[in-house]
Formats: C-alpha cells, sequence, structure tokens
C-alpha cells in the first residue's frame, strides 16, 4: 500500500513539473530585432552602447522576454535580405520569433545618394523607388520564416540641412505608413531638434536618452496592441 502512495504521489510530482515547464516554456516570449546603427545601439559620438531594444527590455517586467538581435552599423535593406537568404542562424530566429522589429533603410538612402552624380530630385525619386522595392523583397523573404507582425521603426527628423536627405526621410517613412504588411512606429517628430537626445549635433545616432524614448515607443506600441 504505502508502495502505491509512494508511485501515486511520484506520478503527481512529475505531472506537475512537465505542466510547470511547458507553462514557462511557452510564456517565453522572443523578440527579434533587425537593424543598422540604432538597433546595434551607436550612440552620438560612434560608439557602441545599449540600442532601443536594450532598452525596451531592461525593465523587470520583461523576465519573459528573450531578445535576438541582428544588426551592424552598416546594414543595408540588400545587406539583410542577403542574410535571410543565406544564413541558417536569423531563419531559425525568425521561425523562433513572436515579435519581430525593424529599423533599415537610411544607409541605403545615403550610401545611393553618395554614388549619384548630379543629384537632383528625378534622381532621388529613382533612389527610393528602389529601396522601396528592396523593401517589399525583404518582407517577402522574412514572410517565408515569420508569419507574426512585423513592427517597423519610422526615420526621425534629421537635423541636416540638406534637401534631400530630409525628403529622402519623409518619402520613405510614407511608404513605411502606407504599408499594409507591416506595423508602422512613427517617431520623425520624436527627438527634433532637442539637445537632450543628441550629445552631439552632428549625428544621426541619440544618446542614452533618445533610445530610451524609442524604447517606450516601442512599449507603447506593443501594449496597446497586446502583443507583449
Amino acid at each position: 500500500m504505502n508502495r502505491l502512495i509512494k508511485l501515486i504521489i511520484l506520478i503527481i510530482l512529475s505531472s506537475s513539473v512537465y505542466f510547470i515547464y511547458n507553462i514557462t516554456k511557452d510564456s517565453k516570449i522572443n523578440v527579434l530585432t533587425l537593424g543598422d546603427g540604432l538597433c546595434e545601439g551607436i550612440n552620438s559620438y560612434g560608439n557602441k552602447g545599449y540600442g532601443y531594444s536594450d532598452y525596451y527590455l531592461i525593465d523587470s517586467s520583461k523576465e519573459n522576454v528573450s531578445l535576438v538581435k541582428e544588426c551592424s552599423k552598416d546594414m543595408s535593406v540588400d545587406k539583410m535580405n542577403v542574410l535571410i537568404q543565406t544564413d541558417s542562424k536569423i531563419k531559425k530566429n525568425l521561425k523562433e520569433a513572436h515579435n519581430l522589429i525593424i529599423n533599415l533603410g537610411y544607409n541605403d538612402l545615403l550610401y545611393k545618394m553618395s554614388i549619384a552624380e548630379d543629384l537632383n530630385i528625378y534622381k532621388m525619386n529613382y533612389i527610393i523607388n528602389n529601396i522601396e522595392d528592396n523593401y517589399n523583397n525583404l518582407i517577402t523573404e522574412i514572410r517565408k520564416y515569420y508569419s507574426n507582425e512585423i513592427i517597423v521603426i519610422g526615420y526621425f527628423k534629421s537635423n541636416s540641412n540638406n534637401q534631400y536627405i530630409n525628403y529622402g526621410i519623409k518619402r520613405l517613412n510614407s511608404y513605411l505608413q502606407s504599408n499594409k504588411n507591416i506595423n508602422y512606429i512613427d517617431t520623425y517628430y520624436l527627438l527634433h531638434n532637442s539637445e537632450k537626445y543628441f550629445s552631439n549635433p552632428n549625428s544621426y545616432y541619440p544618446n542614452s536618452q533618445g533610445y530610451i524614448e524609442i524604447a517606450n515607443k516601442i512599449k507603447k506600441k506593443l501594449e496597446k496592441d497586446k502583443k507583449i
């Protein structure tokens, strides 16, 4: 009789451990972020630090969240597309992700502008149309491995006086905002003309306060949509 009771207790304990394990496992939220220097956390002076996703997760209430970052300061839409096609690790991360956050395209804009001769509005439109096409190709590639919502961070207003950069940012934001395949986060005026967010006024990259503001924008968006 005692052996039977012990066996029953053992079965109950084993079942409880299995049940708790599966609840814990299933409640884990995998966040994948793909991007450039903002994702990597480049600060106003070009040094690597915490990006928006790191600050989003510096929160005791986010202990059930696992963060994976695939980002590089020189990352472009084209480069990310090639990586997804060729890198099995990124494919695996996409398949396991519950949330996907992307910030890409600014490097594409600056690079394509830098190699254009006698830049004008017609060439700018060609450049932007090309980036949009590449972005559409990237989303198509992502959808082969990831079926949940794609969250894309828009570009904030540049302090540059270059009319073409500002034109490009507005056009790309408009494209992202109207794209039905993504969930757009508007950051255009979030950090505009504030010394609080840019320790170096000549840099596109914000300081820690700027990254925290972007992280808060993401947090509000996800919590509003009850995604996390």
